[in-house]
């Protein structure tokens, strides 16, 4: 792999280039071969990093999906339409993959979304081979009924995994656990929320935390809180009672992401805007808030989208088409347009919850020419350093996708 050294420089004439020297190296882009498909790619879905491992979702010159990996080398096919469900004598559908356009990378393992004509579920790869997580044939805990997951978005590290489904028959929504070979409910349409005589009403957002479970959700009478469940004992660690040290309190508090012994989520406040913050013990520290000017040539980041914190750093990509970190204490911009990258001037950047991995980031980006009729797009990664760690390595994972994101589909129907 060829390492991208670029040069930050702004769109508008006379302004100068950024400080920080973030160096990018290229894992695929819309010049490179699909394993097994017709082509070259034309287009990027989901990235997920870990361990140098990158997964993603691609497109070929035929528009037809499939999952791929990259580590160190080429890219790797992992699920296509050619390829069979494990256990199953059917095929993926590769629609699938891009509308519900959900990966995860941990441990040794990466997994992801998939779907036949019968059978879907989340799905996982070791490195060497493909079998289930959980699918439509998986009993739900003390249930004869059946998991249907209905979103893509999940938590895997090693053998365990959280996610989200409803019974294929009764509708009713959980957070489930598999530990190992065994399921466990987290939280159901069943349940009350600690101290409250409502029931749990949709669930949001979930994440791994060794032994604990965290997850984000609102309750039939409209309460929204994050909780963790530890043991089997459901505690809130956030609510929409909760206000930021200013006083302006939260609403829809969600995405959980913990890390140590505190978490950092977003949250809604006055005027209808976003805040990324963190809450350590009784602590909460913001630490964006997407009404201020970015760094940058960017005026406004127009809204929080998808981000990731790893070991106290925070890397989330905003609606400017900018992708942002807070790598050494102060908000900085990593790529965004108007930025050169071998040569070619980008023209928007994308992020991906679970792509940055507490060392290194992966993202795709578009070039200025990209368009309808002509892909010119790029899967990078870049190391963002702990803080505290000296300099700086390149790994960066840019992966290509048209600027209008497809519509997610919450709710799957085999």
């Amino acid at each position: 792999m060829k390492t991208l050294l670029i040069s930050l420089s702004m769109l508008a004439a006379g302004q100068a280039a950024l400080a920080q020297p973030w160096s990018f190296t290229k894992i695929v882009d819309t010049d490179t071969m699909v394993p097994g498909g017709t082509g070259t790619y034309t287009g990027f879905d989901a990235i997920s990093i870990d361990s140098g491992r990158v997964g993603f979702i691609g497109s070929d010159s035929s528009f037809y999906f499939g999952v791929y990996d990259s580590l160190g080398g080429a890219p790797r096919k992992i699920a296509d339409r050619f390829t069979d469900l494990p256990n199953a004598n059917e095929k993926f559908q590769s629609d699938l993959f891009r509308l519900l356009p959900g990966t995860a990378a941990g441990g040794s393992s990466m997994s992801f979304f998939g779907a036949g004509t019968t059978l879907g579920g989340l799905y996982t790869h070791d490195g060497t081979s493909l079998r289930v997580l959980v699918d439509n044939s998986v009993h739900i805990p003390n249930s004869t009924d059946f998991f249907g997951v209905d979103i893509a978005a999940h938590d895997v590290h090693g053998e365990d995994a959280v996610f989200r489904a409803r019974g294929m028959t009764n509708g009713l929504s959980g957070v489930y656990r598999k530990r190992g070979a065994n399921f466990e409910t987290v939280a159901d349409q069943t349940m009350n929320p600690p101290n409250r005589s409502d029931l749990f009403g949709f669930f949001s957002s979930f994440r791994l935390a060794g032994a604990s479970t965290f997850f984000s959700a609102d309750t039939t009478s409209g309460y929204q809180a994050i909780y963790k469940c530890h043991g089997g004992v459901v505690s809130t660690i956030v609510d929409d009672t909760m206000s930021l040290p200013d006083g302006r309190r939260f609403s829809n508090p969600t995405g959980v992401r913990p890390d140590g012994d505190g978490l950092l989520f977003r949250a809604t406040i006055a005027s209808n805007h976003r805040v990324l913050a963190t809450k350590f013990g009784d602590s909460i520290q913001l630490l964006v808030d997407d009404a201020i000017d970015p760094p940058g040539p960017s005026t406004s980041f127009n809204g929080i989208n998808q981000f990731e914190y790893q070991n106290g750093t925070l890397v989330f990509g905003a609606n400017d088409f900018t992708i942002y970190t807070n790598y050494g204490g102060s908000l900085q911009r990593v790529v965004g347009p108007g930025d050169i990258i071998d040569g070619k001037v980008v023209t928007g950047a994308t992020f991906y919850e679970h792509g940055f991995d507490g060392t290194t980031a992966a993202f795709w980006v578009y070039f200025q020419g990209d368009s309808s009729f002509h892909y010119d797009r790029a899967i990078c990664t870049v190391t963002i350093p702990t803080p505290g760690a000296a300099g700086l390595a390149a790994a960066l994972v840019l992966s290509s996708r048209s600027r209008r994101r497809p519509a997610p589909r919450s709710v799957l129907r085999y």
